[in-house]
């Protein structure tokens, strides 16, 4: 074998010594690669906003009640938005494309749930940044409490009626039950707590302080309504079973059998023979839907006609952290007034 004059010879030791060198010359280069790309990843997690505080948890709710439930539990750790206007409900809601543009920044979606949002699904594929979304649905877990009938009159050959449930799908219309709302309240405060642990005690005792309001809420109610235990009552449609049913009222029919489809002059005539038999003493419109059919009932039948808020929008255009907790305050007074 030939040997190149040119090139100088290391011994064999010397060539080991100068491995060792390279070797940890490379692992302290990749050791600092290793804790610049640390470092940097902490900064983009606490990524400052615009006026350099950290940027907060980006929160996204489907309408007035689960917006009210979310923001009185994030306060000011996290950015609430809802996602419908504040005069549009989950039954009437369209997506648009400015609706897809909410989902791109947001880290958390939170819906009532039981198909009430069904629209929620195509919109959350339409997004074209794929950022972590996760949905939350409020009531999730809560099987025992669910009511899957509807109260409607069953009319039988001859023109006989009488006050029937019919089984279906769960009532999606929990909140409207106090109690209730603490369950929504539970898992809301779970999702926040995990999308953002930093904040988990500020999130906790938010929550403490909604479920207290919650309860006196309850205990209003529960005082308010005691001399109308049993009470008959037509409502506009079925989103009062479950404060009915808390509360002890008796709910023998339903203008509406299915929203936003109007029930016919048969149905019509025996829900009036209804009121008039069961000495109804008020009918309940609601502000969402059109007055008029509850409106000529009360004419035809001389009974007082009212309004109960199902709080689907906000009864006077703006959406804000309390908005539920009036509503409740005003349905209860109209309650009171009417049931007496």
């Amino acid at each position: 074998m030939k040997t190149d004059s040119n090139l100088a010879v290391r011994e064999p030791g010397k060539l080991a010594l100068e491995a060792t060198r390279w070797n940890e010359l490379r692992w302290l280069t990749l050791s600092a690669l290793l804790a610049f790309l640390g470092a940097l990843g902490n900064l983009a997690a606490a990524e400052p906003a615009a006026g350099g505080a950290p940027k907060r948890l980006q929160v996204l709710t489907s309408f007035l009640p689960i917006y009210c439930f979310t923001a009185n539990i994030a306060g000011d750790l996290a950015q609430v938005a809802n996602l419908l206007p504040a005069n549009v409900g989950p039954h009437d809601y369209q997506p648009t494309p400015s609706d897809e543009k909410k989902l791109r920044t947001a880290d958390l979606l939170v819906l009532n749930g039981l198909q009430l949002e069904s629209w929620h699904e195509k919109l959350v594929r339409s997004r074209v940044r794929r950022k972590q979304l996760t949905v939350v649905e409020v009531w999730k877990g809560l099987n025992s409490e669910l009511i899957r009938s509807v109260p409607t009159l069953h009319i039988v050959d001859g023109g006989d009626s009488h006050a029937h449930d019919h089984a279906g799908d769960a009532n999606p219309h929990l909140w409207l039950d106090p109690l209730l709302a603490k369950y929504a309240v539970t898992n809301i405060l779970r999702a926040l707590q995990q999308a953002d642990p930093a904040n988990a005690s500020g999130y906790a005792a938010n929550a403490d302080g909604f479920s207290r309001r919650l309860d006196a809420i309850h205990r209003d109610y529960a005082t308010g309504l005691m001399a109308a235990s049993n009470a008959p009552v037509v409502v506009f449609h079925d989103a009062f079973v479950y404060a009915a049913k808390r509360y002890g009222l008796r709910i023998v029919g339903v203008i509406e059998q299915t929203p936003e489809v109007t029930p016919s002059p048969r149905y019509l005539g025996e829900l009036k023979r209804v009121i008039e038999q069961q000495r109804i003493r008020v009918i309940f419109a609601e502000p969402q839907f059109p007055a008029k059919l509850a409106r000529q009932l009360a004419q035809d039948t001389g009974v007082p006609l009212a309004v109960l808020d199902t709080m689907e929008t906000a009864f006077d255009g703006v959406l804000k952290p309390d908005s539920y907790e009036r509503a409740m305050a005003q349905n209860l007074r109209v309650l009171q007034e009417h049931l007496k």
